[in-house]
């Protein structure tokens, strides 16, 4: 993926998004209030309760989406990588952040101005159409998620987030070791368990040989048979 070159027009990352089939005209009413911002590992980009500022596109690094709970500390909401808009249905319903952003690793954002995107969108009936099915698709992935979390033991469930976080980072060059650090207290937070059965689940995947680990690092060895227990 190239980096961003600071102008919509000729953007490459324009090629992976909802943006793929805009014309130079309408990704230059979009760059046309566009600013960026960086930010470091662990930095917020916006907070819940804030007014969100504008389209966020996410041009590097990973962002976490968190509410506060009772139980845990945090409750990871949503994961983003490159490309992904980060705060989108916020900024289509009202304009007001339902949760915290964080940077999980150094990243980089542009903002689009609403106005902007919003001008783009009432001129281009296939976008609007095209982010309806984007949306709608989440929706469904966020369906199945709901299913999983509720209906299988923790075993399954366990699997299933760590699958979901092999698809989200990928692996270090190894091909085994997920290319991220997570603290337990994360992982229970995706797959809406407690920390102490996370715990004990990975101790049991280990005893398995499904997966290793070394402190935050997880080595996954056995990948069929979590995909196995995943289902």
């Amino acid at each position: 993926m190239s980096e961003c070159i600071g102008n919509c027009v000729g953007c490459l990352k324009t090629n992976y998004s909802l943006f793929k089939n805009l014309n130079e005209e309408e990704l230059g009413i979009l760059n046309s209030k566009r600013r960026k911002h960086n930010f470091t590992k662990g930095d917020i980009l916006y907070s819940e309760g804030e007014k969100i500022k504008g389209l966020i596109c996410l041009n590097e690094g990973k962002v976490k989406l968190v509410k506060k709970g009772e139980i845990e500390d945090e409750f990871i909401v949503s994961l983003h990588k490159t490309v992904d808009f980060v705060g989108f249905d916020d900024l289509m319903f009202d304009g007001k952040c339902s949760s915290t952003a964080i940077a999980i690793e150094d990243s980089s954002i542009c903002i689009i101005d609403k106005e902007q995107f919003f001008k783009v969108i009432k001129n281009n009936a296939e976008l609007a159409i095209e982010i309806i099915a984007n949306q709608s698709e989440k929706s469904i992935l966020y369906q199945d998620k709901l299913i999983n979390v509720s209906q299988s033991n923790l075993t399954s469930r366990l699997a299933f987030t760590i699958n979901q976080l092999i698809d989200f980072y990928g692996f270090e060059k190894d091909n085994k070791t997920l290319a991220i650090q997570i603290k337990r207290r994360e992982i229970a937070s995706i797959s809406n368990m407690n920390t102490a059965n996370v715990i004990r689940t990975l101790s049991k995947f280990k005893k398995l040989k499904i997966i290793d680990t070394e402190g935050q690092k997880i080595m996954i060895l056995n990948p069929k048979k979590l995909d196995e227990l995943a289902k």
